[in-house]
């Protein structure tokens, strides 16, 4: 029984810390095969000029969702870090709007975004999805309360993210 729990001592510290080579090794996939079209990071109130940007009509000035909104988006779907490293794996090899978690504007203003997956080994996928699992903290709620101020809550609860905002003097 003692070696039981002698072996779980050094098991357990690494699960916990993130892995400092497998860090830089996502970080490098990330910047290689993703960056070209989405953001390391972007604050919330540089999200909310994105998003009035294309309430007014324009065309959004990145090409994907920035990678912390997406990270945090598929956390919340996927909190566990083994079923997220899979479906991040997994859907960067064959990206679908069926399987895709990302909210409906996101998929109308970028499309479903190519393949990258295919062109990256198992261990290039799985370093990038530990990258984004361990780079990105909060969650997909406090993101939104963020967005929205004082705490309007997500979906039904304030304003929706792409909902156009009341003009001056309406109510």
């Amino acid at each position: 029984m003692k070696k039981f729990f002698l072996g779980l001592t050094f098991v357990l510290p690494i699960f916990a810390i993130p892995s400092e080579e497998l860090m830089k090794k996502g970080y490098e996939v990330f910047k290689k095969s993703c960056s070209a079209c989405h953001v390391e990071y972007m604050s919330h109130e540089e999200i909310r000029q994105v998003r009035m940007r294309v309430m007014k009509g324009e065309k959004p000035p990145i090409q994907a969702p920035p990678m912390n909104e997406v990270a945090l988006r598929v956390k919340h779907f996927y909190p566990e870090e083994e079923d997220f490293i899979e479906f991040v794996k997994n859907y960067i090899t064959e990206p679908m709007r069926e399987k895709g978690v990302c909210m409906p504007m996101a998929f109308k203003l970028f499309g479903v975004m190519p393949p990258i997956g295919k062109g990256l080994s198992e261990e290039e996928k799985e370093a990038v999805a530990y990258w984004m699992y361990h780079r990105y903290e909060g969650s997909w709620e406090e993101m939104i309360r963020k967005f929205h101020g004082h705490g309007r809550g997500i979906h039904g609860r304030g304003k929706g993210m792409m909902e156009k905002p009341a003009l001056q003097g309406e109510d």
